[in-house]
């Protein structure tokens, strides 16, 4: 059921984000390798909340935290499907999952917090 209050509404979800899960694949020999799955594309509201430059080691890093909100998915439990061992492409870029808040405890969004930059 959709809240006539909420925060955010489907009209806002104009970008197309792909959420990628790491998985293990065997390399032929006995053992594996961890790959990202090809991912489930949804769409979601893009919003950019902070950008950072800073020099390491002679190179300038940047960095970016975004806020993507996507329709809620849920695990059989009620828990949100998505977590911080998750990560988001977008136009050609890589994003790791910091944090999934389930907005307002309701079940009906999720807020994708995201970060640019060394793999988590």
């Amino acid at each position: 059921m959709v809240n006539c209050c909420s925060k955010y509404s489907a009209r806002q979800l104009k970008s197309r984000i792909t959420i990628q899960r790491k998985t293990q694949a065997g390399d032929g020999m006995g053992g594996w390798t961890e790959t990202w799955s090809a991912g489930d594309a949804v769409w979601a509201l893009w919003k950019p909340m902070s950008g950072s430059e800073r020099v390491q080691a002679m190179r300038v890093s940047p960095s970016l935290s975004v806020r993507a909100v996507i329709r809620f998915r849920g695990d059989v439990n009620g828990a949100p499907y998505y977590s911080a061992a998750d990560r988001v492409t977008y136009r050609g870029r890589t994003y790791n999952i910091t944090a999934v808040i389930d907005v307002d405890d309701a079940g009906e969004w999720l807020e994708l917090m995201l970060s640019e930059g060394a793999p988590s």
